[in-house]
């Protein structure tokens, strides 16, 4: 009688500052037979990093207390220090042009995935550095969160992150302004809502880029505010 062995699951870290990425990615990855866990910051990331041997980190890039690219250099800087395994870390950005994705690859990251992220990648990424075949791995038994609850969470997440916003426009602090449009246009492109990724899009053109004027930045947060109303 010949007993075949069920692989271990994978466990894989999702480190983002976005409840409403976390959960989406929580989601896709339990379902296809992975051990997940979160972390909502960097600082976060790297203590449960000091923890448990991950087989995958997925890690977004613009964080508010450590960027992911500070976070991945210290991951390498450790694994050096420490002649430990390699843990891979693959980003998971808003961003994905070229020279974002050279950053990811210069602090040590081993690849990059843009939002939202499909299914299809994911299976791939995790059968590239978990040494598994997904495809068989049985789905695991996960305790659904809603499509309404989940858009809820979208609301007013986004909400939350809205009137933080209002504070940094009232402090002129372009460069916040710049970090929140960018967690918000995550959680966006998660949820698939094109027109308010669209407006934010345009915000981080004014304060980040300086490709449009400043002059338009009061007209396009007043029209996100009108588009987070009918999430």
């Amino acid at each position: 009688m010949t007993t075949t062995l069920s692989a271990p699951e994978p466990l894989i870290l999702v480190v983002d500052d976005s409840a409403t990425s976390r959960v989406v990615i929580e989601k896709q990855l339990k379902k296809l037979g992975c051990n997940v866990t979160t972390a909502q910051d960097g600082m976060s990331g790297l203590a449960a990093m000091a923890k448990v041997e991950f087989d995958l980190v997925l890690l977004d890039c613009q964080m508010p207390d450590m960027s992911g690219y500070d976070v991945a250099m210290q991951v390498r800087k450790r694994e050096r220090e420490e002649e430990s395994a390699h843990t891979p870390i693959v980003a998971i950005s808003a961003e994905t042009d070229a020279a974002h994705m050279q950053m990811c690859l210069d602090s040590g990251m081993d690849g990059v995935l843009g939002k939202p992220l499909p299914v299809d990648e994911l299976k791939k990424i995790l059968s590239l550095w978990c040494d598994v075949d997904v495809a068989a791995s049985p789905a695991t038994t996960v305790e659904e969160m809603s499509a309404a609850d989940l858009q809820a969470l979208f609301r007013s997440t986004s909400l939350e992150d809205f009137a933080a916003m209002q504070v940094l426009l009232a402090q002129a602090d372009m460069r916040g302004i710049g970090r929140m449009a960018h967690r918000m246009k995550g959680a966006a492109l998660t949820m698939g809502a094109a027109t308010i990724v669209g407006t934010l899009e345009r915000i981080e053109a004014i304060v980040i880029r300086n490709a449009a004027p400043a002059s338009d930045l009061p007209a396009e947060i007043d029209m996100l505010k009108q588009q987070l109303q009918t999430i």
